[in-house]
């Protein structure tokens, strides 16, 4: 698998990036919109949390940090829920070209992934931006964050390989999965603390695993903290683990899901 993806990482770059380009075409401002579209929601985001329903993160000064908390979290969850969503319907998608071109079927579910990992990406140097002008000093600790969305959307890549499959097998598969997502989400703290919760339910987040992915992030860019060891033994325990599954699943249903289309 990894060799495929090696030998056909340039078409995966080069449709990745062609997708950030003209994901707005047709519009007058075009690729600005990438940028724009962060920026519009970090800065409601901002407005409504330190003007209108004003919220405070526990051991922070900073009027600005519940916005800059949920900013943290929510950019890599719209970013791998896209990836899950989208990446899962790769192969329905892209039904045409994998029965007339003898390319992978994992490259085009690659192909998702990375593009919402840039898309990703630049949200987060919108956040970063915005973070600095709102009077914020530089923190070492953001090197990091690049480590951690690389983790997230390998995460991301073998969830996506698995739920492609079964899209195939199963039409209700992608109504199924934006439920999940749905419910999902708020069972992560990301528009929300841990600390609210009730002290007999927060072990609920030990079995999350995207968890220690956003609380990565928000050690970093929050709090500007080192993450603990236990995430990042955590976050790659999981991230190659959705892969390895990710394999499994792409060596086992390959030929039925190359019949079915």
């Amino acid at each position: 698998m990894f060799n495929e993806l090696w030998i056909h990482r340039k078409y995966i770059l080069n449709n990745a990036i062609t997708e950030l380009k003209f994901r707005y075409a047709g519009s007058t401002m075009g690729i600005v919109w990438n940028f724009l579209n962060p920026l519009f929601q970090i800065l409601v985001y901002t407005f409504i949390f330190t003007n209108v329903m004003i919220a405070k993160i526990p051991g922070l000064n900073n009027t600005m940090g519940f916005a800059i908390y949920l900013c943290a979290g929510l950019l890599a969850w719209t970013a791998f829920s896209e990836s899950i969503n989208r990446g899962g319907g790769a192969y329905i998608e892209n039904a045409n070209l994998l029965k007339k071109l003898p390319i992978p079927e994992h490259v085009f579910v690659a192909k998702v992934v990375v593009s919402a990992a840039f898309n990703g990406a630049v949200s987060y140097l919108i956040l970063f931006i915005f973070i600095l002008f709102s009077g914020e000093p530089l923190s070492i600790k953001w090197l990091l964050v690049p480590i951690i969305l690389l983790l997230l959307f390998i995460f991301a890549f073998g969830i996506s390989l698995i739920i492609s499959f079964f899209n195939v097998l199963f039409k209700d598969t992608s109504q199924i999965v934006s439920i999940v997502l749905n419910i999902w989400m708020w069972l992560t703290p990301i528009v929300y603390t841990r600390a609210i919760i009730p002290e007999a339910f927060q072990n609920v987040f030990n079995f999350n695993p995207i968890y220690p992915f956003i609380e990565a992030l928000h050690q970093t860019i929050v709090y500007k903290e080192y993450p603990a060891s236990w995430i990042w033994i955590s976050m790659c325990l999981i991230s190659a683990s959705a892969l390895m599954l990710g394999y499994y699943t792409l060596c086992k249903l390959r030929k039925e899901v190359r019949d079915l289309l």
